[in-house]
């Protein structure tokens, strides 16, 4: 649990904390023998809101509400699976209110939200794990659903989750799902806790420790399957860019580099191995850069196709010689222009030479999703290593 949400408890919370560890939760409130839903009041005894960047308890609509800028955990309660639940004050204004649960860190934890100005929309719900303070969306186009918020005054978000999946309902009951959806980081013990981009108003908080029922329906087991997927990238130290400069750029002289393995599905999260210089202002962000390598060794002379996308901007090169450069960043071909992440949006053709190919990648990002994702099919077999075990 992120030692920065750990204050002194009440005496009523420190007995009920020493009686409790049940199913895989540690809570201050509720009796070790209820394996059904706990209500967690709104206040500043029971919510650390230390790393928000504004925060009040108040009466909204007649109940305790909490309207908050940034993040707010639950002290002294996690789940390793569960079930969470809040009302979310039902408005068109532009924010976005999050559920936040198996948190590591004040910075890194999964989240499911809504962007409440965006009902009855194909992303007005959303997953998306944070890692070293950035949100990473871009990066989970499948893990977006419509959903229609009506017009009560309060509309409750619901998360259900339990190994490596979660399921996201409208309605604080166990309804047929918005989005069921992978998750990102390891099936763990961690904080709960709610937050949003712009400022929102949350009521009725309330967690179960008991094990949820997850459907398989909804859930694109091959969502991004593809063949020839680069499974492990060497990855140089991060830093910082001026401008992003395109063909123009170039190749690294001496990184230091270090081996990082993609997702199952691909995708190498580069903000899960690499935190950014400059994090947590989104769009405000400057930019930051990385360069991703492999080795890719080729029976013969050929040419291969390489499949490749990246967020937000990236320049390849292929044994020292710059291929191509492209900006898929949010907004950058148009007001509507989401920069939204697809491993077959690049196609390029590679002149591979018989034995070793070095193929190198820099990667750029200000917010959103730092990701980068790359196939490579050939008719001669082809061998792809990062460079720190390549010879």
């Amino acid at each position: 649990m992120p030692g920065s949400m750990r204050l002194a408890l009440t005496p009523k919370l420190t007995a009920v904390l020493a009686a409790l560890i049940v199913g895989g939760v540690s809570a201050a409130s509720g009796s070790a023998a209820d394996h059904g839903w706990q209500n967690f009041p709104l206040n500043e005894g029971t919510f650390d809101v230390s790393s928000a960047s504004s925060a009040r308890f108040e009466t909204l609509n007649g109940r305790d509400a909490l309207c908050i800028n940034g993040e707010a955990f639950a002290r002294d309660v996690t789940l390793r699976n569960g079930s969470i639940a809040v009302d979310i004050a039902n408005d068109n204004r532009r924010h976005f209110a999050n559920i936040i649960f198996r948190a590591a860190s004040n910075d890194t934890y999964e989240t499911a939200y809504l962007r409440m100005h965006k009902s009855g929309q194909f992303d007005a719900v959303q997953y998306t794990p944070h890692l070293n303070g950035e949100t990473n969306w871009q990066l989970f186009g499948e893990a977006q659903a419509r959903a229609q918020f009506g017009n009560d005054p309060w509309i409750t978000l619901r998360v259900d989750f339990a190994g490596d999946r979660a399921k996201v309902s409208l309605g604080g009951t166990d309804n047929k799902p918005a989005l069921v959806t992978h998750l990102t980081l390891p099936v763990e013990q961690g904080a709960i806790g709610l937050r949003t981009l712009f400022e929102g108003c949350f009521s009725n908080f309330r967690y179960s420790s008991t094990m949820p029922s997850l459907p398989d329906e909804g859930l694109d087991e091959n969502a991004y399957a593809q063949d020839g997927l680069i499974e492990q990238w060497s990855l140089s130290d991060s830093f910082p860019i001026e401008a992003w400069a395109g063909l123009s750029a170039s190749l690294p002289e001496s990184p230091h580099w270090r081996t990082a393995e993609s997702e199952s599905n691909g995708r190498l999260l580069i903000s899960r191995h690499r935190r950014k210089q400059s994090a947590g202002a989104f769009e405000r962000n400057q930019l930051d850069a990385v360069y991703a390598g492999v080795a890719i060794y080729s029976d013969g002379e050929q040419t291969a196709a390489l499949q490749i996308d990246a967020s937000d901007m990236a320049t390849v090169w292929l044994n020292g010689e710059v291929l191509f450069s492209f900006d898929n960043s949010f907004r950058a071909k148009g007001a509507l222009f989401r920069g939204d992440f697809d491993v077959s949006k690049q196609s390029l053709s590679l002149s591979l030479s018989e034995g070793r190919n070095d193929l190198v990648v820099l990667v750029a990002e200000r917010a959103n999703g730092w990701g980068l994702a790359a196939a490579v099919s050939a008719e001669k077999p082809v061998r792809i290593e990062p460079f720190e075990t390549a010879k």
